[in-house]
């Protein structure tokens, strides 16, 4: 009982990342902002971390490379995602990212040798019929679209590299990804400004402390107490759902009907992926 309530949690936390974003309205610029989310998480994470896991603090010489890859290609990810949400709608953002899975079908299958089946072909099909409906080319702004679905590759290339390192999320990880995540992120304030940093605390403390710190610190437990492939099947369903649902209450931001349409299928094909990839490992 207490794993479902972990994965709850995550993912209401996760409905505070586009919310956040979006009640910033571009007073920072994106990447300073992601800068600033990963230092907040970090500190989270640096205080909350030890209580549970005291091997939190220990970075071992050999993990620093492959944490080092992690957190920038981490940084890249998010960067656009959030780039993605300054520009676009919540549910486009989500939905569109969300074609991450099939991404990493290609990637897995030229790099990890990964076999792509006749069942994956299918769902890949159905997943663009899906896009098409929601029609990333007039539906919202057309950059943060394509940022989003870039964003979905990279989200694709760093599940990939940490399958091939075999790092996971853990209490004696996740900090550390942060940590260089935000090393990663530090010159984009002085690229850009520091925009109206104080007038946008409460909310960066928002994005960075609930959305980012406390969700990964609960989805750590969560993977802790479930099976991976599992667990990544209730994030494809539970960071879109509940990230437009917040979108929709708190600022008001309803989706058009072809994107629920296509939103729906498009989930519903990475569910489908999801439970075929489970059964092929079984």
């Amino acid at each position: 009982m207490k794993k479902f309530v972990y994965l709850l949690l995550t993912g209401f936390l996760w409905g505070f990342i586009g919310i956040s974003v979006k009640l910033i309205h571009n007073e920072i610029n994106p990447f300073t902002l992601n800068f600033f989310r990963f230092l907040t998480a970090f500190i989270v994470l640096l205080i909350l971390s030890p209580i549970f896991d005291k091997r939190s603090l220990k970075l071992e010489r050999k993990n620093i490379r492959p944490y080092a890859i992690i957190g920038l290609l981490f940084a890249i990810t998010t960067s656009l995602f959030v780039f993605a949400l300054s520009r676009t709608t919540i549910s486009n953002t989500v939905l569109l990212q969300a074609i991450q899975p099939f991404s990493l079908m290609f990637i897995a299958y030229f790099w990890l040798k990964e076999k792509i089946t006749s069942t994956k072909i299918v769902t890949l099909v159905i997943a663009l019929i899906g896009i098409y409906i929601i029609n990333p080319l007039t539906t919202g702004d057309l950059v943060g679209n394509i940022a989003a679905l870039v964003s979905g590759l990279f989200f694709a290339l760093l599940t990939a590299y940490m399958r091939y390192e075999d790092k996971k999320l853990h209490h004696t990880s996740t900090l550390w990804y942060m940590f260089f995540a935000a090393i990663f992120m530090i010159p984009f304030p002085f690229i850009f400004g520091f925009g109206l940093l104080m007038k946008n605390i409460f909310y960066i403390l928002m994005l960075g402390g609930l959305g980012t710190g406390l969700a990964y610190l609960f989805y750590n437990f969560v993977l802790e107490k479930m099976e991976a492939d599992v667990v990544g099947l209730y994030s494809m369903i539970l960071l879109p759902l509940v990230s437009i649902i917040f979108g929709i209450f708190v600022i008001k931001e309803i989706p058009t009907l072809t994107t629920i349409i296509g939103g729906l299928v498009l989930v519903g094909s990475i569910v489908f992926l999801k439970l075929h990839i489970k059964k092929l490992r079984a």
